[in-house]
């Protein structure tokens, strides 16, 4: 496993994420606590960099930052990539049954083969066309209606409101190591899904995409990828980077364009009760 690789993309993980996704990260002698300050969901609200010697040390941190993302009327949850060490390699070990329930498997994955681009078959008979935008609030609106498929079988089916409301109010932040580009889906002129670049000097992250559930299935989900791989090619980047459910179909479907397996970052809920206490 290439821990320097991981390293390097979450740092840009990050990066990328500051200023929406992430909007405090404070930084403790032995973890760090992410925070948004309205979307509740765990993958923008979690602890993670845990430093301990041992299971009880551990648990001791793990109580402790606990009781700091309660005080923000967050659900605790530890998100864990390779970089944790033995956390990592011993989750059985340090995240019991008992106490912690496992919530996302999100598969982190890398195109690099840039030559390679124009062998990607789609399968689209659809004239795609990614039009980038500054309207926030229409992309709000078309972000939503393309997520928002109240499917229990999508992990993402069921969004948080606070998305429209972040999304309409986005403003970038001048000293950020990343660029943000925002796009409109279109066929015929309609507007059929939305996705996202952000990207610094060496990676392009795709995020964000999302086709409206009537067009799904139909190859547009390729052709947006493979739109933003040339983007991201044309821009004499390094990696295209993206993050996805490893158990929802869109993984296995960017496995087939090229994508690489990276690695899988964990998120736990934590379940103890004296947390509440």
């Amino acid at each position: 496993m290439d821990l320097k690789l991981i390293k390097k993309l979450y740092d840009f993980y990050i990066d990328s994420n500051i200023g929406f996704g992430f909007d405090v990260i404070d930084e403790f002698q032995k973890y760090t606590i992410i925070y948004n300050n309205k979307i509740k969901d765990p993958w923008y609200n979690f602890i993670t960099n845990i430093k301990a010697e041992n299971k009880q040390e551990f648990d001791n941190i793990v109580l402790e930052a606990s009781r700091k993302m309660r005080s923000k009327n967050r659900i605790p949850t530890i998100a864990i990539l390779p970089l944790s060490g033995e956390f990592y390699n011993n989750k059985e070990l340090f995240f019991d049954k008992n106490n912690y329930e496992l919530i996302s498997n999100e598969v982190w994955q890398i195109y690099d083969n840039f030559d390679n681009i124009k062998n990607i078959n789609t399968y689209c008979d659809f004239n795609v066309n990614l039009e980038k935008t500054t309207n926030m609030k229409l992309y709000a609106e078309e972000f939503f209606k393309a997520y928002q498929t109240l499917d229990n079988s999508d992990p993402y089916g069921n969004l948080d409101s606070a998305y429209k409301d972040k999304y309409s109010n986005f403003k970038s932040i001048n000293n950020k190591k990343c660029t943000e580009e925002f796009f409109l889906v279109k066929v015929n002129n309609e507007i059929v899904g939305v996705t996202q670049g952000i990207y610094d000097n060496e990676i392009y992250g795709i995020y964000g995409l999302a086709v409206k559930k009537g067009f799904r299935c139909k190859g547009i989900g390729k052709e947006i990828i493979k739109k933003q791989l040339h983007m991201c090619k044309n821009k004499k980047l390094k990696i295209a980077f993206l993050q996805t459910e490893n158990d929802f179909y869109p993984a296995d479907i960017y496995r087939k364009i090229g994508f690489k397996d990276v690695c899988i970052e964990y998120y736990y809920k934590i379940n103890k009760e004296e947390i509440y206490d």
